[in-house]
């Protein structure tokens, strides 16, 4: 989607955005939130050609909800480019507006994800897309047996499967992080007797999992399946809702599992985890302790103060 800039702070939300593309970060949730900025101002500060504390404020007060932390976190990220450009602007603290705590994904047990997966092998076709009955049991099983992000997934290419040595490539994935994944045997077989059938259907295809258009699936898609089959598996749902990144989540609980099980140094593992996953920092993949049982989080895997131990093979 295209916004446009119209008021007296255009220029340099122009100006912040180019930067973090350049830099190769996300500009889609700034773009939005700031595009709401710059109405507001348009509406109420026309004239103002600095972010003060005033504007900030009120911008942030005029959300509804729980709206006010992430209006605040934009603004803050707007003001401190601002400043960096030699400009004058009021950063607001960390302290007002506070980001709300994210609820723990739903960690599903071993019977849950049978059902899950029992599910999508009868999600009911559709005469506006023939292939969404094949896809989606691939799809999940898939993006479950390597932890991929739910974009990751939908966008896969065919030439990022090499069938000849089990592998898939993950390009451009969050932060730009490319990778090259092996994948269970079973896992390939799988997707090579759906490409089989896929081809059938879309004779020289771009993308893996293609609709009828020539796209990749939409996230609002793929979100819809992924709660059809929740509804379909009978799997309770008083821990709260559920979504497609769960199986990444589960991911990376059941590998740690895993390891516990087989007495490996999770200290040592962690590492070989965060590469796979594409993850930015150690840190994003140590999270997953605290989704395990309470007698593995409560375990001291943070002794080594982020120095990650020699790994003798």
């Amino acid at each position: 989607m295209i916004y446009e800039y119209k008021s007296k702070f255009s220029g340099l939300i122009h100006g912040m955005l180019s930067q973090r593309d350049a830099l190769g970060y996300s500009v889609n949730s700034y773009n939005q939130k700031l595009s709401n900025f710059d109405r507001y101002c348009m509406n109420y500060f026309p004239d103002e050609t600095i972010l003060t504390k005033e504007i900030s404020f009120a911008w942030c007060n005029d959300a509804k909800g729980n709206g006010g932390s992430n209006r605040a976190q934009a603004i803050r990220g707007f003001a401190r480019y601002i400043i960096s450009t030699g400009n004058k602007a009021y950063v607001m603290p960390p302290a007002f507006f506070p980001k709300p705590k994210a609820k723990l994904p739903i960690v599903m047990n071993h019977v849950e994800l049978t059902n899950f997966f029992c599910a999508t092998d009868c999600y009911p076709g559709n005469k506006n897309n023939v292939m969404s009955e094949y896809t989606v049991p691939v799809i999940f099983r898939l993006q479950y047996a390597c932890g991929m992000r739910p974009q990751e997934v939908r966008r896969l290419r065919c030439v990022d499967f090499n069938f000849d040595n089990n592998t898939v490539y993950i390009a451009e994935g969050k932060r730009h992080k490319d990778r090259r994944l092996p994948i269970n045997e079973n896992v390939m077989e799988m997707c090579k007797r759906y490409n089989l059938l896929a081809e059938k259907v879309f004779i020289n295809r771009e993308y893996f999992f293609q609709t009828q258009s020539g796209k990749p699936y939409s996230a609002g898609w793929l979100r819809k399946a992924f709660l059809t089959c929740w509804e379909l598996s009978g799997n309770e749902t008083g821990r709260g809702s559920c979504t497609p990144y769960a199986l990444r989540h589960n991911f990376a609980s059941q590998i740690l599992m895993h390891w516990v099980e087989e007495g490996r140094n999770l200290d040592a593992m962690i590492p070989y985890l965060s590469a796979y996953m594409g993850h930015e920092k150690f840190s994003d993949t140590y999270y997953y302790i605290h989704l395990l049982p309470e007698r593995l989080a409560l375990m001291d895997f943070t002794r080594s103060d982020g120095i990650i131990p020699v790994i003798r093979l």
